[in-house]
């Protein structure tokens, strides 16, 4: 995020843009109520529907949505295993700001390529969870070109309570970690994940410093934004790209002290990874983030509002924690920013007290309380769907109580879209295109088809330290998961109905395993059998028409693919001793298999005839369901 105290302060919003608003208080054991809301515009509104009752913290079940991956980290990640990479440049993703881009060189001028030569960055990518659909990206520096890294970041896995953890451990501002997806999401998703614990600056127990650091920061040597400054027209310093490291503008404290964190956003390029801060200003979607300012930084000024959403009344940031909830969208850029400017786009902020609509003025949706956590977590998610964004943020709030905050905003609202939301070419006519202009003291350049028709950016999530010039911390989350939309809909028939099979692996892998309605609580989450024949048997109590089977195998609950069940049948009986085949799978490779049925019966049987896609001999079966229609 890049703001300033004086922008923060500023009047009134400029034009809104149309967003849809829940508001869920839960701070009532066993109730959801809708919370109050200003209405938002008329004319082309999206108006909520009546709120449903909060999710039990762990069930990942979520109505209208199918999980595909549930990333709990009960499995080590291996990052010892990887080495790190020189980042050479040789494919920078763009030429304007990537690390390597041009605009700083036109900016700062020669003088600019000699601080950016004077280290190296190197880089290292860890596949992680079922299928390693996800991916740690790391990023460290090397001061000196001495092939030695300093203070590199890491991301590992740990026991927290009873869950397990990533914790992502970034001790240095020139670091960073984050984790994304390995491929591009689906079209429409939903993507969410636990936040467990938080310290990446802002006040704890009313102070900024705390445990010898500043803001999070720690006191050990200078930490500036070198070399990716501000501009070099900005306020409050020399703009002289040949001053020392330490001479850049100080992260730590002052006019340019602020730390960080994203929560999670939405980018519009394939593989992303750590990368400086400006960069990701212009290639941004939607996101939600912290924005730690120092007090040096907010200076006499607001700092911003901050909504609590209990009574939708904004106060100052000054007055908060520093810990704040930003839940924003990026709009269109500037085209021609001018001389020492920087590439970078509108910002839009949604809060209740808008009623949910984005406004171009600093506003932050909630304030953490890192000091609750781990006992207190926070959940985020985003999702996609065929008219736009929604972004969502759980937890108990400063001032506002435990709340579910929903937000969903269209791609386009009259002239103002969402930048690059396409992510298909059919979804956009080029309406929006335009080229980037750079007029600078030492060169000038200019960027044509920043979005035209025919484009199309798939999306891609980004959770973590992200900057590579700024934040420092650490922070540990947990359930990553992924979900596409058509969730099994009806009742299924099999839930916590008695069952009995032919053997079980462990005590605590029996029959009941495979119909208790749950596939992500660990390996022993299932029904598992070693023996000669292997079944699992089903009494529903009486004869019952199924239209459809659903089977959640082995890769379904987190185990490789190859475990998942090759051959099988599934039959019905009405006695339990004459069965009749109504399925009949061979040579399945899928972690979840639905097979439409016409058939009627008391007594459901799989019989499972090849157990796997390889030599492992055990048969896997996560979750057996059955229903009506």
């Amino acid at each position: 995020m890049r703001h300033t105290a004086r922008r923060a302060a500023r009047g009134a919003a400029f034009a809104a843009v149309t967003s849809a608003l829940v508001i869920l208080n839960t701070a009532t054991a066993g109730s959801a109520t809708a919370g109050p809301a200003k209405p938002g515009p008329s004319a082309g509104s999206r108006t909520a529907g009546a709120a449903a009752p909060a999710v039990a913290a762990d069930d990942p079940t979520r109505p209208g949505w199918t999980l595909l991956y549930n990333e709990n980290f009960s499995t080590p990640i291996n990052a010892s295993g990887t080495p790190w990479v020189r980042e050479t440049y040789a494919q920078p993703f763009d030429t304007i700001s990537d690390d390597a881009g041009q605009w700083y060189r036109n900016d700062y001028g020669p003088a600019w390529t000699t601080q950016f030569n004077s280290f190296s960055t190197y880089r290292k990518d860890i596949r992680v969870g079922q299928d390693g659909w996800l991916t740690a990206s790391l990023s460290a520096r090397d001061f000196n070109n001495d092939g030695v890294l300093e203070s590199p970041p890491s991301i590992s896995t740990q026991a927290l309570g009873g869950e397990h953890v990533a914790v992502l451990n970034v001790p240095e501002s020139t670091g960073g970690a984050i984790f994304r997806p390995t491929n591009k999401l689906p079209d429409q998703y939903r993507v969410e994940y636990k936040l467990k614990t938080l310290d990446f600056g802002g006040k704890r127990n009313g102070a900024i410093n705390y445990n010898n650091r500043i803001n999070g920061y720690s006191t050990a040597g200078c930490k500036t934004q070198h070399p990716w400054g501000e501009g070099s027209r900005s306020p409050g310093w020399t703009g002289d790209a040949s001053v020392p490291y330490c001479q850049w503008q100080d992260v730590r404290q002052g006019p340019y002290g602020y730390n960080g964190f994203h929560f999670m956003s939405i980018v519009d390029f394939a593989n992303p990874a750590p990368r400086n801060n400006h960069f990701w200003h212009y290639h941004r979607k939607v996101l939600m983030d912290a924005f730690s300012q120092h007090p040096d930084r907010v200076g006499s000024g607001t700092g911003g509002r901050v909504c609590n959403s209990a009574d939708n009344t904004y106060y100052n940031y000054r007055d908060s924690s520093f810990n704040t909830v930003n839940m924003w969208i990026s709009g269109m850029p500037n085209w021609n920013p001018g001389p020492g400017g920087l590439p970078g786009n509108s910002q839009w902020f949604m809060t209740s007290c808008s009623g949910g609509v984005a406004e171009q003025q600093l506003s932050s949706a909630a304030e953490l309380q890192p000091e609750l956590m781990p006992n207190t977590y926070y959940t985020f998610a985003i999702e996609r769907d065929a008219t736009g964004y929604t972004l969502e943020a759980s937890g108990n709030f400063a001032r506002a109580g435990q709340r579910t905050l929903r937000f969903h905003r269209n791609f386009v609202v009259g002239n103002d879209p969402i930048w690059h939301y396409n992510v298909k070419a059919s979804e956009y006519d080029g309406r929006f295109n335009g080229t980037l202009t750079q007029n600078d003291a030492n060169g000038s350049a200019s960027w044509p088809n920043q979005w035209p028709n025919g484009s199309a950016y798939p999306d891609y999530f980004v959770i973590g330290d992200l900057y590579t010039n700024v934040y420092e911390g650490s922070a540990s989350l947990t359930d990553i998961r992924l979900y596409v939309p058509g969730q099994q809909t009806g009742t299924n028939l099999l839930l916590n109905k008695p069952a009995t099979a032919d053997s079980q692996c462990a005590a605590t892998e029996g029959p009941a395993k495979a119909v208790n309605g749950t596939w992500n609580g660990g390996n022993a989450d299932k029904w598992c059998s070693l023996g000669a024949s292997k079944w699992l048997r089903v009494d529903l109590g009486a004869s019952t028409a199924i239209k459809r089977f659903v089977v959640r195998h082995a890769g379904a609950g987190g185990e490789k693919q190859s475990f998942n069940t090759r051959d099988f049948d599934i039959q019905v009986s009405n006695d339990g001793n004459i069965w009749t085949n109504a399925v009949q799978a061979r040579g399945n490779t899928a972690d979840v298999t639905t097979h439409a049925v016409n058939v009627s019966g008391r007594y459901v049987r799989v019989n499972v005839i090849k157990p796997t896609n390889d030599t492992d001999t055990a048969a896997r079966i996560y979750e057996l369901e059955a229903y009506s229609s």
